[in-house]
This record gives C-alpha cells, sequence and structure tokens, in this order.
C-alpha cells in the first residue's frame, strides 16, 4: 500500500514551501493514524469478501520514506549556480570521514537518487 499525502497550497507559497509541508506531513503523521487508515483501507476494499479487519491483520509495518518529497531545483523559484555550489553540493561535503547520502544530497526526488547517493557516499570513504 502505498500513502501519499496531498497538501493544498496557500496563496504565494512556493513549490519549495509544498514540499516541505508535504515531507513534515509524513513525518508528523503517527502510527496510530498510519495503521487506522490501513485498516480503514482493506476493510472498505475487502470487507464484503469475508475480511475482518481485527483478525485478520497480524502486524503492519509503516515505512516512511519522505525522500518523494526531497527538493528539486525549480527554474521558477529557484537560482542558477555555478557547479558545486548548489545547495545540496555544499551540504554534502564530505567532512572528514563522514559522508552525507540520500536523495536530498542529490536535490532529486527518486530512490535511484538515493542509491546513487549512497555509492557517491561510499566511494568517497574508500578513496
Amino acid at each position: 500500500m502505498l500513502g501519499v499525502p496531498s497538501i493544498d497550497p496557500v496563496d504565494g507559497e512556493t513549490s519549495r514551501e509544498i514540499l516541505l509541508r508535504s515531507r513534515h506531513e509524513v513525518y508528523a503523521t503517527t502510527f496510530d493514524t498510519y495503521e487506522q487508515e490501513i485498516r480503514d483501507q482493506l476493510q472498505g476494499l475487502l470487507g464484503e469478501y469475508g475480511f475482518k479487519h481485527e483478525t485478520d491483520i497480524k502486524a503492519i509495518t509503516v515505512n516512511r520514506w519522505p525522500h518523494g518529497y526531497s527538493y528539486e531545483y525549480m527554474q521558477l523559484d529557484d537560482s542558477q549556480w555555478e557547479e558545486g555550489q548548489a545547495p545540496h553540493e555544499i551540504g554534502r561535503a564530505q567532512f572528514g570521514r563522514i559522508s552525507i547520502a540520500n536523495s536530498d544530497s542529490e536535490a532529486r526526488a527518486y530512490l535511484d537518487a538515493a542509491i546513487d547517493a549512497g555509492w557517491r557516499a561510499v566511494a568517497e570513504q574508500t578513496a
């Protein structure tokens, strides 16, 4: 199952601000809320076929992946930076033996960006 928060934009709000609010909603939603929504959805879908969420669900795992809200630069809202000077490039700079790896460090909201970041971080550590 997949849940994606839907945020109504406020007048004058930038794309970046909308993405930040969406990401915050993922983090701020409690497990109890996720659990109830999952139970309600499955019961609504399968209840007429004999499904009983009280007895048929043994456990629920919630994996919060707010990488889907990693900010990608948008020409309408963001400046153009020279190579190596964008905020995500500065923020992921290796610091001693610390390397940063997540989709934010690639400024792309996709799983492959997080994998690329992990690959880059490991290469930094093994160089």
